[in-house]
């Protein structure tokens, strides 16, 4: 053994237990060291879990315990346990003794301990079944007709048990009986229940056995009438069946509901007279019964013209055999008032006979593909302006509600001071020469005093004061042939316009005593115009004193953009005679603005005019004058595009010819009528998708412009007494937009589109006699006009056809197109021809053959 001093340097015991140590770890007995060696622990003699015996449903989890013991049952502590299942597909065991339960069986779980295995027997039972739903794929079935059933079992939750026996059964087998499969024989007509059954629950599901023979028994109501449904009562038929489809007369008639054994469809347009009601689906061979149907008889005469304004009696018209040649002009339109309100329209001719097809003519869309705008950089400019300027307008009648509503506001001491100050500002004689400073608020509003310009008056006449912007890059005193264009402008509007507008529109000196009291309509021209994208404009602002309007100029004033250089070029409004080509026609045209403003004013209207009709009427403004004063000729002239020698619409497309020039030395070269005829190119060629509203979302140009001047000319041609007169009222009402139109007209807004959309297209048509006063243009000579402009070699290209709508071609018999996307108060265009022998019926519905919606309208003339 070790010296006495080596055991006790590392403590009593120390040395000799680590000796015993190794020697246990190795199998050696230590001789010399047993007196005071520690006891040796109890080994584990018996593991026991509990609860030794467990049920568990699938899905659900239990804690097991283990416990060690020694040979003398004691219990042993910190005993290393490993715990396993036998069969994890039936449960499985975590190693803190968590058995979680996963398929029906039983299984044992162990316990392991230095050796020794104790086990508990886990029994893992399903879900159970809750309840039990069976499932049909028809609630009816033909006698000796099979149909298989479903049943489905599930839990407490809801949650679906497969795999579960499922016991078939009927209540009665005389009707139906039903295998261990679940298929359904169907054996005589009458009710039954069918039975599913599994492990002590059940579902079932009726089921009704009908005659082998189904039939129509009734259709209500007694004579069917187009767009209008139609009640039709079946036996031996289940509307739960996928493919249920009714047709009469061969047209397919839209299922409105099926319940029970009744179907509700929507009668087609199809012809009146004995008609084949037919009923077909999965569950029956077709069924046919004759039922009498009446559509509404229509009847056009040569020249006449039909303009139906509801959706109701547009939806199916009947037209009688003619027995020879016939031509239809038809025209849906949308009542909409909403440049935006986009629908769809199904058009539809005879119905097809059973297995022959209907000839299906292509749809109209939108936007088509149009010639290509060959324009001049001119007329592209102004088109853009006119964009511009459109939003001028909308912000102007935005100014006059407020500005009106402030005056309102103020106390009638308050209201006289402040027109009192705003006079006094305003200078009253004028000279040229003189100075005057002018606010500028086309950008900043009302209320901007801070772009103000001073402009010198280079002409002073009778009825107008014509100024300069001193800031202009081209001057008239450097310039003597700009001088003398704003000489002749100041002489035009002295000599001609102011008169147009005063006696056709309203005085635009109407508030000339209230504001500056000069007698005089101020023209600024100004180069700050040039860049805002719009050729012109007037404002609210100057209609109100600088109490409610702070940059008010307070009189009648517009204001134009100018030449920028010297060079002569009649195509361009930069150069001098290409801007007054332009701007001799603008100005009356935004003088009728201020004549509106200023009526509106004193007679207190509570708003402004909308923006699609007061530029609508301001073209008509530019048509007054040049049909007065530049063409010389007569409200309801029929005019055409007239040659050099007439100094005519020729003269107004081509201002560089001598003999238009010197015809009226003044006043040409102007642009005429030009713009109405030329810039309403796009309606012609799109007119399902353009609107007299305004341009839609996305579009561009301005097209409104002239789309709306035509309809106010054809309502003036068509309803007024005197056009002075139906335009004086129109300016100086107190409502607006269509309210205004109809009021005037004294006839519906429905009426005025379906007119004005066929004398678009039928007005002079070749060989028409005597047609009826709705399908004219008496103003205009449209078909002429522009046969002239296809004929000019000048506008050839543009205008590449002799007249620019081309409806869609219909022949007689069964046909089927569509319009997409027309807008409101726009129309798509069909002709229907050939030889007319059996009775037609024209169609309209909504896509698909839905509901025609409640804007579509429907005009019609015969042509032949």
């Amino acid at each position: 053994m070790p010296h006495r001093d080596q055991m006790t340097s590392a403590g009593p015991w120390t040395w000799p237990w680590r000796v015993v140590s190794r020697a246990l770890a190795s199998g050696v007995l230590l001789a010399g060291v047993a007196c005071d060696s520690p006891t040796k622990p109890a080994p584990v003699a018996r593991v026991t879990i509990t609860p030794t015996v467990s049920t568990l449903i699938v899905g659900s989890a239990e804690l097991l315990k283990a416990q060690t013991l020694d040979a003398k049952g004691g219990t042993l502590t910190g005993r290393v346990v490993t715990w396993s299942s036998r069969n994890s597909t039936v449960a499985s065991v975590a190693t803190d003794g968590f058995v979680t339960s996963v398929s029906p069986g039983t299984v044992q779980i162990d316990a392991t301990s230095e050796g020794v295995v104790g086990s508990a027997t886990i029994t893992v039972l399903p879900v159970p079944i809750a309840s039990v739903t069976v499932t049909l794929p028809s609630a009816f079935v033909v006698a000796g007709n099979t149909l298989q059933a479903a049943a489905t079992a599930r839990d407490a939750a809801g949650g679906v048990l497969a795999n579960r026996p499922i016991v078939w059964s009927t209540t009665d087998a005389s009707v139906a009986t039903v295998t261990s499969a679940g298929l359904i024989t169907a054996v005589a007509p009458g009710v039954v229940s069918v039975v599913a059954s599994s492990e002590g629950q059940s579902g079932s599901a009726s089921l009704t056995v009908q005659s082998p023979a189904a039939s129509i028994s009734a259709i209500s109501p007694a004579t069917l009438i187009p767009g209008s449904t139609a009640t039709i009562t079946v036996s031996g038929f289940d509307p739960s069946t996928g493919g249920t489809l009714v047709t009469i007369r061969g047209a397919a008639a839209p299922i409105v509901s099926a319940t029970g054994n009744q179907i509700v469809a929507r009668v087609p347009c199809v012809p009146s007279g004995a008609a084949d009601v037919r009923v077909t689906n999965a569950n029956i061979s077709a069924i046919t019964q004759s039922h009498a149907v009446t559509a509404t008889p229509r009847t056009v005469a040569l020249g006449q013209a039909l303009i139906l304004t509801s959706s109701a009696a547009a939806s199916c018209s009947e037209f009688a055999p003619t027995g020879g040649p016939a031509r239809y002009l038809i025209a849906v339109f949308s009542a909409a008032t909403s440049q935006n309100t986009l629908t769809s329209v199904d058009v539809s001719g005879n119905p097809p006979a059973p297995g022959a097809r209907a000839a299906i003519v292509a749809p109209i869309r939108s936007p088509a593909a149009v010639a290509p705008d060959l324009q001049t950089p001119m007329d592209d400019a102004l088109r853009r302006h006119d964009a511009q300027h459109a939003l001028v307008m909308e912000r102007n009648r935005r100014d006059y509600e407020r500005l009106s509503a402030a005056m309102r506001a103020l106390s009638p001491s308050a209201r006289a001071s402040a027109l009192r100050q705003s006079r006094l500002r305003a200078a009253t004689d004028v000279a040229e020469g003189d100075m005057r400073t002018v606010y500028f608020t086309f950008s900043g509003g009302c209320s901007d005093t801070t772009r103000a310009m001073r402009a010198r008056a280079i002409r002073v006449g009778t009825r107008a004061v014509i100024w300069e912007d001193s800031a202009n890059t081209v001057q008239s005193l450097a310039l003597p042939e700009l001088a003398a264009y704003y000489v002749r402008i100041g002489q035009i509007y002295d000599q001609d316009q102011h008169e147009v507008i005063r006696r056709s529109f309203a005085d635009p000196l109407l508030r000339d005593g209230v504001t500056d009291n000069d007698g005089k309509i101020h023209m600024v021209f100004s180069q700050r115009l040039n860049n805002t994208g719009a050729a012109a404009y007037v404002t609210s602002c100057d209609q109100f004193p600088a109490g409610v309007s702070p940059g008010s100029n307070f009189g009648q004033y517009f204001y134009g953009n100018v030449p920028t250089i010297s060079t002569p070029n009649i195509n361009s409004t930069a150069s001098p005679d290409g801007w007054f080509y332009f701007m001799v026609r603008t100005v009356v045209h935004e003088v009728k603005h201020i004549a509106s403003m200023s009526a509106r004013v004193a007679n207190n209207s509570p708003s402004f005019e909308q923006s699609w009709l007061e530029e609508g009427t301001a073209r008509i403004a530019e048509e007054m004058w040049v049909r007065e004063s530049l063409h010389h000729i007569p409200w309801k002239g029929n005019i055409g595009f007239g040659t050099a020698a007439t100094n005519g619409l020729y003269c107004d497309f081509h201002p560089t010819d001598a003999t238009c020039n010197a015809a009226d030395p003044l006043r040409r070269p102007s642009y005429g009528m030009r713009r109405q005829f030329n810039e309403i190119r796009n309606k012609l060629l799109e007119p399902w998708n353009w609107s007299p509203f305004g341009d839609g979302t996305g579009q561009s140009g301005a097209v409104f412009y002239n789309t709306t001047w035509s309809l106010v000319r054809y309502v003036a041609d068509r309803y007024a007494t005197a056009d002075t007169t139906f335009l004086r009222t129109l300016t100086n009402s107190t409502v607006t937009g269509v309210n205004n139109l109809t009021t005037v007209a004294g006839v519906s807004f429905d009426q005025l589109i379906g007119g004005w959309g066929l004398a678009l297209f039928a007005d002079d048509y070749p060989g028409l006699a005597a047609p009826h006063p709705d399908i004219q243009f008496p103003s205009w000579n449209l078909r002429n006009i522009y046969a002239g402009l296809n004929a000019a070699p000048a506008w050839s290209t543009r205008w590449n056809t002799p007249f620019p709508i081309a409806p869609t071609p219909l022949a007689f018999g069964a046909f089927a197109s569509s319009v997409a996307e027309l807008r409101g108060g726009a129309h798509a265009y069909f002709e229907l021809s050939g030889v007319f022998t059996s009775p037609q019926v024209i169609g309209l519905a909504g896509a698909g053959g839905s509901a025609l919606p409640s804007t579509v309208r429907l005009a019609i003339t015969r042509l032949q």
